[in-house]
């Protein structure tokens, strides 16, 4: 962890971890702030800083910044053509900025499945824990922060951080793993002011914890307010310029393909419902053309004697049918329905063409559920080597002398350490499996007998999965008991 000083979002890096593991992150903020550092501590691939402030912007860039982290300022254009880039969104506080642009703004960055924090500081919270995270501005209120952010995002949750200051009474050798019991009787309404406001927002439905407790080092708490934010620059390290802006253009790639998939599947399905209706149209048209229609009545004359000749005797002539020529309306009409007709087939033919579309782009759909198979697959084999070496560690800590108190102690840190990953890994296969969970409801809701035909092979695969998350949860019981 840096070591600089904390701001009161500090926590909110932990908070959001289950989003971060190697995403990209976007963080409007301060970029003197230690906050984007943590995001990269608690794994983030990419952050990116977008200060205000151009003096601030320069300070950083001056000083050799973290490994995958990079800032700009609001006035240039580094995140232009940057559309759906961004896994997790953090915004510092939403009163430093033009509120509602950068609300919408947000949107245009954050990728589908994405979530976005929008923090403001409460004015009521008369004696912050930790200061305010920078750059400073005015506080919006509880009900301005819901409907700025609801008026851009489907799905808000209204959040609060409140300052948890005490105690922790711990059993050194507890025979199980021990459910931590959380006592608030001191406080009078069970709980202190929230400092901060926070709305938590998304395109889908994102699954969140109701309650977590974080704990922060006692030390950098209470010199918080004195240390600079300025010494939260790490040290000096390699360029890795090539590197980022390959790591740009993939990114680049993949947001035009996760867009126009979306954008296909939304139109393929406005175009099923339209191709449905103008079959029936079609359908009726023809039937109302091949009827047959009553000929028009025919007039009869009566027979005309015909004048004598000389040569031969008289011949009276045949009676003669006199056939009107055809009603101007009727064969208009005829000309209106063909036309009708040849035009509703060539629409026929287009939205056939736009459902081609939809294929493809539920072949995309496809690819990306087997790469997450693929992730939760992986995850569960990197449970597996960690439990062996969690065994291993045990093994090698019931070999060791028990005198010897400090090679005792750095075998427990480090099977500790071991055990915190297998749980970061548990937790990433859990969110996985609700994801999945999350898209096939939305696909059932939009999809035909065929998409749901797919769906109940995804279905089998997402069982598949859930199996994998349930081991994965016996081995980090196991290792907890051992």
């Amino acid at each position: 962890m840096s070591t600089s000083s904390l701001s009161s979002s500090a926590a909110l890096a932990a908070f959001i971890e289950p989003w971060l593991s190697n995403r990209r992150a976007l963080v409007f903020g301060s970029a003197l702030s230690a906050t984007p550092r943590l995001l990269l501590e608690r794994g983030a691939r990419l952050v990116h800083v977008c200060d205000p402030s151009s003096v601030r912007v320069a300070e950083a860039a001056e000083r050799a910044a973290a490994t995958g982290l990079s800032f700009s300022s609001m006035s240039d254009e580094t995140l232009a053509g940057r559309e759906g880039a961004f896994d997790c969104v953090l915004v510092e506080n939403l009163g430093a900025f033009d509120a509602r642009a950068v609300v919408a703004r947000v949107r245009r960055l954050l990728a589908p499945r994405g979530v976005a924090l929008f923090v403001t500081p409460n004015r009521e919270a008369a004696a912050p824990l930790l200061p305010a995270p920078e750059p400073a501005g005015p506080a919006i209120d509880y009900y301005a922060l819901y409907d700025l952010v609801a008026g851009e995002f489907e799905h808000v949750r209204m959040l609060g951080q409140a300052p948890f200051v005490g105690y922790a009474v711990v059993d050194f050798a507890p025979d199980a793993a021990a459910e931590p019991l959380i006592d608030s009787e001191f406080i009078p309404r069970g709980s202190e002011e929230p400092e901060l406001f926070v709305a938590l927002a998304s395109r889908h439905r994102a699954g969140i914890g109701g309650y977590a407790v974080v704990q922060l080092p006692l030390e950098r708490v209470l010199s918080g307010h004195a240390a600079s934010a300025r010494a939260a620059l790490p040290e000096p390290s390699p360029a890795v310029g090539a590197l980022e802006q390959k790591l740009k253009q993939q990114e680049s790639w993949i947001a035009e393909l996760e867009g126009r998939a979306e954008t296909a599947d939304e139109r393929a399905d406005v175009a099923e419902e339209e191709l449905e209706r103008l079959r029936e149209e079609l359908s009726r048209r023809v039937a109302k053309v091949a009827r047959p229609v009553a000929a028009p009545p025919v007039a009869v004359t009566p027979a005309v004697a015909a004048p004598p000749v000389a040569v031969t005797p008289a011949v009276a002539a045949a009676p003669a049918i006199a056939v009107p020529p055809p009603d101007p309306a009727w064969t208009e009409e005829r000309r209106a329905l063909t036309q009708e007709i040849e035009a509703t087939r060539t629409r026929v033919r287009e939205l056939e063409a736009k459902l081609g579309e939809r294929d493809a782009a539920r072949a995309v759909l496809e690819g990306a559920i087997a790469e997450r198979d693929a992730r939760i697959e992986e995850l569960t084999r990197r449970a597996k080597e960690d439990a062996a070496k969690a065994a291993a560690a045990n093994e090698r800590v019931a070999a060791e002398d028990p005198s010897d108190i400090d090679a005792l102690e750095r075998k427990l840190i480090e099977r500790g350490h071991e055990l915190r990953r297998l749980e970061r890994d548990l937790a990433e296969a859990e969110r996985l499996g609700r994801e999945l969970v999350l898209d096939l409801g939305d696909a059932r809701e939009r999809g035909g007998p065929e998409l749901r035909e797919e769906l109940a092979l995804i279905a089998d695969q997402l069982a598949k999965s859930e199996a994998d998350r349930l081991a994965l949860n016996w081995a980090a019981a196991v290792t907890r008991s051992s």
